[in-house]
């Protein structure tokens, strides 16, 4: 159960069209997203929130740093524990939700002078806003308001929280909890698809697609501001170039059948200097699934087999001891020049026609960190 496959968000590189691990990021100072807070309207109030709306309209107002996940929204997150205020622009008498914490600086953002700033008609904490439904402009449909977890805080944004599951991690695992799709329109050359809309599609998301999104927004009266924002953000070392994060299928490893030995292990080693313990024991202690595979057309190949139709993996004991034995005696190019019959056990190879072997290599980390292993059980 260490080895599993999966469709969940990576760090994906545009310019590498590959997956990443986090070791093979950068994070520059110098990064400036454009920033955007956002109001859609509440089309359905949760009952705490319904004699709210029964005054007049009602807006969710989130904040973004990436514009061009907005076609993958799909829900809106608070924190259950904070409180959020029902607030009104005295200069446009718009009403919209935000964090208690945030009302003085989201008042400034929108320009309102001090002791002229957003004025709060009431206070709810979070988990009364859950259920609510509110219209995405641009996308042109209704989703909801859902409780999300401690990332949620009053560090910066509005307190309601944009989720678009196939662009975050935070947003797949509040996806998961409440069923939403792993909705991520964007291809591997970080491109629009179809399903970002005929507008969008075929547009970069770092660049014109970004600022398409924008206008968008702006074209539907749901642009409340727009600023830049300076910040780190991932780049591929090697391209150095942005990175995204994205939905892909991939191979993952675990840590969690194991974790409790490695943390064992750790313990039996000394250390010095001994802040060395401590650093690979919280990492240890926080490690999530490993992205073990890449888009490259170099390396060792996964030796898994997918069937045509229904894109089934096949990755056993058995067909894992077939490829081994194969490379062992003609090395790893055998993946790429021998056909799928030869490289299928012999359990399948009588519907080889049916078949066929995976384009994804190992990541080269995962690669080395096994290598030792193999070398010394051989010697």
């Amino acid at each position: 159960g260490i080895i599993s496959g999966g469709r969940k968000p990576v760090h994906w590189s545009p310019s590498s069209r590959t997956a990443l691990a986090e070791a093979e990021l950068e994070y520059p100072d110098n990064h400036i997203s454009k920033s955007i807070y956002v109001a859609f309207d509440v089309t359905s109030p949760s009952e705490g929130l319904k004699s709210y709306l029964e005054q007049g309209p009602l807006k969710v107002a989130i904040w973004t740093t990436t514009p061009w996940t907005i076609p993958a929204n799909l829900a809106v997150a608070v924190n259950e524990q904070l409180e959020y205020c029902v607030c009104k622009n005295p200069l446009n008498s718009q009403r919209m939700l935000v964090a208690k914490g945030l009302v003085d600086t989201m008042s400034a953002k929108l320009g309102l002078e001090e002791g002229q700033g957003l004025e709060v008609e009431g206070t709810l904490l979070g988990k009364d806003l859950a259920g609510t439904k509110y219209f995405h402009s641009v996308c042109e449909r209704e989703s909801e308001v859902v409780i999300g977890g401690d990332y949620i805080t009053t560090d910066s944004g509005t307190g309601l929280v944009h989720t678009a599951p196939g662009h975050g991690q935070e947003d797949y695992q509040t996806g998961l909890k409440y069923g939403l799709p792993l909705l991520s329109p964007v291809d591997d050359a970080g491109k629009f698809t179809a399903e970002a809309g005929e507008r969008f599609q075929g547009l970069s998301v770092l660049g014109d697609g970004n600022t398409e999104v924008i206008a968008a927004l702006e074209e539907k009266g749901s642009l409340l501001l727009g600023e830049d924002y300076n910040h780190k953000y991932p780049y591929d070392w090697r391209t150095k170039k942005p990175t995204i994060f994205r939905a892909t299928d991939q191979w993952f490893a675990s840590v969690d059948s194991f974790r409790d030995d490695a943390m064992a292990a750790i313990d039996k080693v000394t250390w010095i200097p001994e802040i060395g313990k401590n650093r690979i024991s919280a990492m240890t202690q926080s490690r999530s699934d490993w992205c073990i595979s890449r888009q490259r057309t170099w390396g060792v190949p996964i030796p898994v087999f997918y069937h045509k139709e229904t894109k089934e993996a096949l990755l056993t004991q058995e067909s894992i001891d077939h490829v081994q034995q194969i490379f062992a005696e003609h090395g790893s190019d055998a993946w790429w020049t021998m056909s799928v019959a030869e490289l299928l056990p012999a359990s399948h190879r009588e519907e080889a026609d049916q078949w066929e072997q995976g384009r994804d290599t190992m990541d080269v980390w995962f690669d080395s960190g096994t290598s030792w292993a193999g070398v010394a059980g051989a010697r």
